[in-house]
């Protein structure tokens, strides 16, 4: 990254997931993301190969504006609301990415 660039910013959502919901979190996901407004540049829905009950999405952010605004707006995060209809309550982490290639 240049010198004085915004750094991407990367979100991670993690719950664990009962197996009878899986296919709800999947969908919730396909269709809460599609009707998102405020949208990460990219995201991931992933599960855990050694323990798959353990569910998470991972977004990448422009910047940390970009984040901010989705933050701000006084919605839930559509992220939370994918979890929370398979029945899950989210953790978040936050991270910058110093460097990518």
């Amino acid at each position: 990254m240049s010198e004085g660039s915004k750094n991407r910013i990367i979100t991670i959502l993690e719950a664990y997931v009962s197996q009878e919901n899986w296919v709800t979190l999947q969908k919730a996901y396909r269709e809460l993301g599609e009707k998102s407004k405020m949208r990460p540049t990219q995201s991931f829905l992933i599960q855990n190969k050694e323990t798959p009950t353990l569910w998470r999405i991972i977004s990448i952010w422009e910047d940390m504006d970009s984040l901010q605004k989705v933050r701000q707006s006084g919605e839930t995060p559509v992220g939370v609301l994918i979890f929370r209809a398979a029945g899950a309550e989210p953790k978040l982490e936050v991270f910058e990415a110093k460097q990518e290639f």
